[in-house]
């Protein structure tokens, strides 16, 4: 990996000089403060370097062949680091808005919220419909973690919503503007049955799919 190398971001942005080397080792502090326990070892490296490379367009290290435009949904059993990985990219891309500030329109970077699925029902049905704007803004980037655990429908004063499936609706119209993550135990053909055919359409324009396999990290990391 080569030093101080200059990337082509996107054809109508200029190329930005970058250490590598630098963001590589910001990249895996981010891991170890997200779970001081995380070996490297026990997750997909092909996984970790093509989330690297997702972030800064390297199609050399983009195994998965991800697509820079779409977020990521990462699903498969419990306990197998599908949160931790996308809480650790949220260190991740935050730390690097804050240290290329005179960058940012360069990045087109943007603050990432995290946010569980069952959280988002429970805004809702504590506040109504517009305490979900902010999550549904293109001024953010957002984490839904445990999709599908989440109550469907939340309830507010007798109103019912199946809250992600509104948020998704939104944020798929913003795509081009704003990134969205999920991660779930869902398999993608059961997307359809909890949210509909119309939102899990849209999930294969809005996400990398990338599954997670084996057993349970937990007892040997977590």
């Amino acid at each position: 990996m080569q030093q101080a190398t200059r990337l082509q971001m996107q054809p109508f942005i200029q190329p930005i000089s970058v250490d590598l080397t630098k963001e590589m080792a910001y990249f895996r502090a981010a891991f170890l403060k997200v779970e001081p326990r995380f070996d490297p070892k026990l997750t997909d490296k092909d996984i970790l370097n093509s989330i690297f490379a997702w972030v800064w367009k390297l199609d050399k290290y983009n195994k998965l062949k991800l697509d820079y435009n779409k977020g990521f949904c990462f699903y498969g059993d419990l306990g197998l680091g599908k949160s931790m990985i996308l809480q650790a990219l949220r260190h991740y891309r935050n730390g690097l808005f804050s240290r290329h500030e005179s960058k940012r329109e360069d990045f087109r970077m943007k603050g990432t919220w995290l946010k569980s699925a069952s959280e988002l029902a429970n805004i809702f049905s504590a506040d109504g419909q517009p305490a979900l704007i902010q999550c549904t803004s293109d001024e953010i980037n957002l984490i839904i973690d445990e999709l599908g655990r989440e109550p469907r429908p939340a309830k507010y004063y007798g109103n019912e919503l199946n809250v992600t499936q509104f948020i998704l609706q939104l944020r798929y119209d913003h795509r081009r503007n704003s990134v969205t993550h999920i991660t779930t135990n869902l398999k993608p053909e059961d997307i359809a049955q909890y949210y509909g055919e119309y939102i899990a359409d849209r999930c294969w324009e809005m996400f990398n799919f990338i599954e997670f396999k084996g057993s349970s990290l937990r007892s040997k990391a977590f």
